[in-house]
């Protein structure tokens, strides 16, 4: 039986198994390449959720459909309305910058923490808190806008919120081009962007995080105009998200016969199949390329808010929804504080040798449990200070009631 109004819990309980996969990714690919005896530490290179950076399109789309849901929501408030579409956007990124805010700092601190012993342990105090001043916008992720120091290094102690960061920037522009001109945003800027970008990011073979030059090098030092990838692979998602909305929109409505429910639910398996196969190993038997995985995630997304077919349903069940909406809610916190905990994991065992190598599944592990009880903790802690603020502002709303009755 499926619960009415929990159609999110089989997108959340994706967004989990992918934060838990990139997990994985850093483990064995970013981390295992930092592990190669310079400072101490030993560790074995794995290919193992080597695709999970390319499935983050599991947290973009459904960020650009959500997006204009909201915005539609808003459609019939009339003093909402009657603000500039600057004021409207800046309202819709603050709202979610509320929310993400302790999540940064937090893993901003245990970067500061956990991590600069770790990858420069021939730091002085000195070298360290210039260092941190000079990064302060690439901790929190800004690094994916192009704000990173001149010197073209950055002190990267958590280099994933580069994710949340662009989430942040690209929502906005998009939440303002909604409220500006919906059908030019959602019928031209979204599909063009969407296809043309996306042309371009699957056959440029480029990675999520590395660079674009715009134009010919200028001047003796080489410098060009670029942009960082995580922002248009971001835009590129979000986009996606606001087409699906409006397909979405138009085949909800639709009655499936049991055909059609069991047609979608084949679809559904085969879809995710090769997602999952390609999350785990990417570059074997199949060899899906980029766009094929980027089409997949679509349909998976698409099916997953449809609920239409049996396995979405089976997700989305009453009796596992909560457990798969709360694995959900964790998982950007997961995301955002994988990095530092699995460096410390890995300095909590100790320096070793080249005989004694860690296997990712050493680090893995243990990583993932501390990452989500701490994720747990601070989710709930979150929560405690999110009900006292609402508790003072319903007293502070009857204190003036009563003083106005005075």
């Amino acid at each position: 039986m499926k619960k009415e109004g929990a159609i999110n819990s089989a997108v959340k309980i994706w967004q989990f198994v992918i934060a838990i996969a990139i997990i994985g990714f850093n483990i064995g690919f970013i981390i295992a390449s930092t592990c190669n005896g310079n400072n101490g530490y030993y560790m074995e290179s794995s290919n193992w959720f080597f695709g999970s950076s390319a499935v983050l399109w599991i947290f973009t789309i459904p960020a650009g459909f959500f997006l204009v849901s909201h915005f539609k929501k808003q459609i019939k408030d009339k003093d909402y309305q009657n603000k500039s579409a600057s004021a409207r956007a800046f309202e819709y990124t603050f709202m979610h910058l509320k929310v993400l805010i302790p999540v940064l700092i937090v893993g901003y601190i245990l970067g500061v923490l956990v991590c600069t012993s770790f990858y420069y342990p021939d730091y002085t105090f000195k070298q360290v808190c210039s260092t941190v001043i000079n990064s302060f916008w690439e901790f929190l992720g800004f690094h994916a806008a192009g704000l990173r120091n001149s010197g073209n290094e950055f002190l990267n102690l958590n280099g994933p919120l580069w994710l949340i960061s662009a989430l942040l920037i690209v929502g906005y522009f998009l939440y303002w081009g909604l409220c500006k001109n919906e059908d030019f945003m959602a019928g031209i800027v979204a599909p063009f962007t969407f296809i043309f970008l996306g042309g371009w990011w699957c056959f440029s073979g480029t990675r999520i995080t590395t660079w674009s030059t715009i134009g010919l090098q200028t001047g003796t030092d080489n410098m060009a105009f670029g942009i960082n990838n995580g922002i248009i692979f971001v835009l590129i998602g979000m986009s996606a998200g606001i087409i699906l909305y409006y397909l979405i929109d138009k085949i909800k409505t639709h009655n499936f016969t049991k055909t059609g429910e069991w047609g979608l639910t084949i679809l559904y398996l085969l879809c995710a199949g090769l997602l999952l196969w390609y999350i785990l190993y990417p570059s074997t038997w199949f060899n899906l390329e980029k766009w094929t995985v980027t089409l997949l995630c679509i349909i998976v997304i698409c099916l997953s808010i449809l609920n239409k077919d049996k396995i979405t349903g089976l997700l989305n069940h009453e009796k596992v929804n909560d457990m798969f909406s709360y694995l959900g809610s964790i998982s950007l916190y997961i995301y955002m504080l994988h990095y530092p905990i699995a460096i410390f994991v890995l300095k909590l065992f100790g320096p070793n040798a080249s005989t004694s190598s860690y296997s990712l599944w050493t680090i893995f592990i243990p990583t993932v449990i501390l990452t989500i009880v701490f994720s747990m903790i601070l989710k709930s802690v979150m929560e405690m200070l999110a009900e006292g603020r609402e508790l003072k502002k319903a007293e502070a709303l009857k204190t003036k009631k009563k003083l106005k009755k005075n």
